[in-house]
């Protein structure tokens, strides 16, 4: 299998910590999207200018790429269920009714490249409990003030568990071995 340099790239959670965030920022101007790439779906669902009340953690795109840098995501479905299940997590709002309708709109509503199956509904919710015990709610945070702070800084500022998500990363690439995104995780 060919993998394109979307598909290959991400932070690591190991290795890149001393990067600045601008810094890791500017290795991702490539694959970031532009607001009007983002089906209008996803948007209603996720983007704080949406926001009626229904889900937790709206963001905008840039909160949301410094998020897949702190979580040491990359940009594939199973990064996307963590780095989303781990932002909704982090507002401690994420309510059976709110997961339920999310897993819907995922599994049903989002266009098929963008769909969550079982295995991302399943790490979708494994974010949410990691992002519970986050010590901020990440959809608060000013990032563009953070921009000079390594990596590793703004998760201990932030209270992001560096040992807690390499537990979640330990279990995603046990339980899904074949899985590109779950196998690289560090």
């Amino acid at each position: 299998m060919c993998l394109t340099d979307f598909e290959k790239w991400h932070p690591r959670l190991v290795g890149d910590e001393l990067l600045t965030l601008e810094k890791s920022l500017e290795r991702m101007k490539d694959f970031t999207l532009r607001q009007d790439e983002v089906p209008l779906i996803i948007q209603l669902v996720e983007n704080p200018r949406y926001d009626i009340g229904l889900f937790a953690g709206n963001v905008d795109l840039f909160t949301h790429d410094c998020i897949h840098i702190l979580l040491g995501r990359g940009l594939l479905v199973k990064d996307e269920a963590f780095v989303i299940g781990y932002t909704m997590g982090s507002t401690k709002k994420m309510s059976r009714v709110r997961k339920n309708l999310f897993m819907f709109c995922s599994k049903y509503l989002y266009p098929k490249e963008y769909r969550f199956g079982e295995e991302e509904r399943f790490i979708f919710n494994l974010g949410v409990a990691a992002g519970n015990k986050c010590e901020v709610d990440l959809s608060q945070i000013k990032f563009k003030e953070l921009l000079d702070y390594r990596v590793e800084e703004i998760r201990f500022l932030l209270g992001v568990r560096e040992n807690l998500l390499r537990s979640c990363y330990s279990l995603e690439r046990k339980l899904y071995p074949a899985s590109h995104e779950s196998r690289r995780l560090t």
